[in-house]
């Protein structure tokens, strides 16, 4: 893709730029990122944070908020895992673990899938359903049951045919007869 700008070089930044909800996007080349000051961008915060709260509220080194301060890590009871080990590695260390960071997790699930327990799968088939396939199910059991018997006769007529039993060739020939019907 060439660049939007000079139409000349491979486009390699894209740039996304939203004002007042409208939407400006740019696929640009290093070259005219640079000219345009969008491949420099800082995004270093320009104000100090504990002077900004220190003026706020008068003396910043009195303020306690508990956003702003060390929160102590979430650990697992049994295995000793951390929440941060577990965000890592994305596996549980042990059982336990789901009650130890459920606090945690309980929320993600629910954004995730809806619920955070496990409430089974709906399957597609209805119980009425379900019945007549295993009705169809046995029907086709009997078919097959019926179909290898007749097989079987044939069989057997060959071989009385071929021992000249002709009187026992006759008898399966009409009990065949009687099954196809």
């Amino acid at each position: 893709m060439l660049c939007e700008n000079c139409g000349e070089n491979e486009a390699n930044v894209r740039y996304t730029q939203i004002i007042n909800g409208v939407k400006k996007e740019m696929a640009l080349c290093e070259k005219c990122s640079r000219e345009l000051g969008i491949g420099e961008m800082n995004f270093s915060m320009p104000i100090n944070l504990s002077s900004f709260l220190g003026e706020f509220f008068g003396n910043a080194e009195n303020v306690s908020l508990p956003g702003f301060t060390t929160t102590k890590e979430l650990l697992c009871d049994e295995c000793g895992m951390t929440f941060d080990e577990f965000t890592n590695t994305g596996k549980f260390g042990c059982a336990n673990c789901y009650d130890a960071f459920s606090d945690r997790i309980d929320p993600i699930l629910k954004n995730l899938h809806g619920a955070n327990r496990h409430v089974g799968r709906k399957g597609k088939i209805t119980k009425p359903e379900l019945k007549k396939m295993n009705m169809v199910k046995e029907e086709k059991a009997k078919e097959d049951k019926h179909f290898s018997k007749i097989d079987t006769l044939k069989e057997d007529l060959k071989k009385a045919i071929e021992e000249e039993r002709y009187e026992d060739a006759a008898k399966i020939r009409d009990e065949i007869k009687k099954l196809e019907k």
